[in-house]
C-alpha cells in the first residue's frame, strides 16, 4: 500500500469517526440540530479542499452540492 493510499485511509477514518461523534451527539447529548449541520459543513468544506488538491472533479460538484443543502438546512432550522 503506498504512503498516498494510507493517507486517504487514515483521511476516511477520521471523517467517519467526525460523522459518528456528531449524530451520537445529536441524539444522545440533545445537540441542536443546526451547529450539527454547522459542523458538517465544516466538515464537508474540509473535504472540498481536499478533493480539488486531488483534482477530483465529480467529488467536487458533490462536496458543493452538500454544503449547499446543509447551508440551506441551516437557514431553514
Amino acid at each position: 500500500m503506498s504512503n498516498y493510499e494510507k493517507t486517504k485511509n487514515n483521511k476516511n477514518i477520521i471523517l467517519g469517526i467526525i460523522y459518528a461523534l456528531i449524530v451520537i451527539s445529536v441524539y444522545a447529548f440533545n445537540l441542536h440540530l443546526q451547529i450539527a449541520l454547522s459542523i458538517l459543513t465544516l466538515v464537508i468544506i474540509f473535504e472540498l479542499v481536499t478533493s480539488i488538491k486531488e483534482d477530483d472533479k465529480a467529488k467536487n460538484v458533490i462536496n458543493i452540492i452538500t454544503i449547499c443543502l446543509f447551508i440551506l438546512g441551516i437557514v431553514f432550522l
